[in-house]
């Protein structure tokens, strides 16, 4: 009796993983938390996701579903030829580069190598304008000056409305590592390539991530994450955009154990993509936090399965079936 329980409890285990396996690598079920995707994709809308189109990965960890917890799997860091490369204008699915465990849903708007910019909540890319997809909505009337300075903005370029030009990095790129470099622009680079960059001085180490405990929180509630971070006492973890990180700091930093001194150049290993949100004034999205690295690229939205208004949780019958696009 008890053996066959066993081998029950022993297929039951594998048949979970096995699911959980396809769930990281074929296709998964995601739902929209947020309106920033609307009028193209609902707030409440289910959707299927492909895992595979953009060159399915082997997973480093399965996620238990509705949770933060992971299970590793030992396996070689590799993604598979895709079916397509990521367009202009596709909606992808991609891990939230300040924590990997949310997962959004925008619109790629720039690709390896483009040149970016907004005036006048208006985006030009590669000096064209780059009109605003069927759908896309602003909520505000009017958009926000240009000489008004939004402190969350990536890298200080502005405001959500008006951008100064940026290039978004491409495999290939180099970039000079020194006393001179745009550290807000190259660590985090850097970390997403899996390089171990560091501030090591008086026999303290600071290690720069590019987890922002503030998403952390959101995600888990949990003051104590701050604990780990500068400007605690005992913190052991700093990010790229902080305002404590300064200029003269850079001849403290240390890449993979070796002095910035000892270091010439880097090479970006693969290519950065900008996502936007649809609903323009409603989307925290590339403007905010930057580039989604070719790594984080998991998939595409297919179709969607179901949808509820997160409201009153009535269920809109009429969204079942919609593609996204």
């Amino acid at each position: 009796m008890m053996n066959n329980f066993i081998k029950e409890i022993k297929s039951l285990s594998v048949l979970i993983l096995a699911v959980l396996f396809l769930k990281e690598t074929v296709v998964e079920l995601y739902i929209v938390p947020t309106s920033s995707m609307e009028k193209n994709i609902l707030k409440g809308d289910m959707l299927i996701g492909s895992r595979y189109i953009y060159g399915m990965k082997v997973p480093q960890k399965i996620w238990v579903p509705f949770t933060a917890i992971s299970i590793p799997t030992f396996l070689p860091d590799y993604r598979f030829p895709p079916f397509k490369d990521v367009q202009r204008d596709d909606v992808v699915v991609f891990e939230y580069p300040r924590d990997n465990v949310y997962k959004y849903v925008k619109r790629c708007v720039g690709l390896p190598g483009d040149e970016i910019s907004i005036k006048n909540r208006k985006v030009f890319i590669n000096n064209e304008e780059y009109v605003l997809p069927e759908g896309g909505q602003f909520l505000s009337e009017i958009p926000s000056p240009e000489s008004y300075f939004d402190e969350s903005i990536f890298m200080d370029l502005g405001n959500k409305d008006n951008m100064k030009k940026l290039t978004i990095p491409k495999k290939g790129d180099t970039f000079t590592i020194d006393m001179e470099m745009d550290w807000e622009l190259i660590i985090p680079l850097l970390l997403f390539e899996g390089n171990k960059v560091e501030l090591v001085f008086n026999h303290q180490k600071l290690k720069f991530t590019n987890e922002d405990p503030y998403d952390l929180y959101r995600r888990s509630g949990d003051r104590k994450v701050f604990d780990n971070y500068v400007p605690e006492p005992n913190a052991s973890l700093i990010n790229p955009w902080m305002t404590l990180m300064k200029k003269e700091y850079l001849k403290y930093l240390k890449i993979n154990d070796l002095d910035i001194n000892d270091i010439d150049t880097y090479t970006l290993k693969q290519d950065y993509y900008w996502m936007m949100g649809d609903n323009r004034d409603n989307s925290e999205d590339s403007r905010f936090w930057g580039f989604v690295p070719e790594s984080h690229i998991l998939g595409q939205p297919i179709i969607t399965w179901f949808s509820l208004d997160l409201e009153n949780y009535v269920p809109r019958i009429s969204r079942i079936g919609n593609v996204p696009k």
